[in-house]
């Protein structure tokens, strides 16, 4: 799959977890990959990451139309937060890919026939289209499993290191 001929929205944990893996720059640097203003706006902080590179994410703003449906799901959705219902409105109204690290955003936008791109599918497709090496892919997986933040189970960082360098010894 090409990683970028549909555009990615991305939220704050799949940003913390490239920062954090070292790959965050190649991330935003991806043509397709945008951040809402709104969560840029009211998220983005030095615990997320680097906010100078952060502030290099390409912009998607929310219409007024998305916001008043993302307040009203906020009723009826109490286990999602505004921020999470607001990156779904906008890949849903866009035809996006939503990157997201949050089980129940994932779980709720792929029910609802969002296509959902977690951290380890990102990186995995970074190298695919050759936006970054192998080397640096096992250098970021490394990074994470060191990372006390992530979500990510660190058995899943081991099955792409292992994937990767048995795709890599057969070529």
């Amino acid at each position: 799959m090409n990683i970028t001929t549909k555009i990615i929205i991305t939220d704050t944990n799949i940003i913390t977890d490239l920062n954090n893996a070292n790959i965050l720059e190649e991330f935003i640097n991806i043509d397709n990959v945008y951040i809402s203003d709104v969560i840029k706006n009211d998220e983005i902080n030095s615990k997320t990451g680097n906010v100078k590179l952060i502030n290099k994410f390409k912009v998607i703003s929310a219409t007024a139309a998305q916001l008043t449906e993302v307040s009203n799901l906020s009723i009826a959705e109490k286990k999602l937060s505004t921020y999470d219902l607001l990156n779904y409105v906008i890949a849903r109204d866009h035809n996006c890919i939503l990157a997201t690290g949050d089980n129940r955003l994932k779980n709720y936008a792929e029910n609802n026939g969002i296509e959902v791109f977690r951290t380890l599918k990102i990186i995995k497709l970074m190298k695919e289209n050759n936006i970054i090496s192998i080397r640096k892919v096992i250098k970021a997986c490394n990074l994470l499993k060191q990372d006390p933040t992530t979500r990510i189970p660190e058995i899943h960082i081991n099955n792409l290191i292992d994937e990767l360098e048995k795709d890599s010894a057969t070529i």
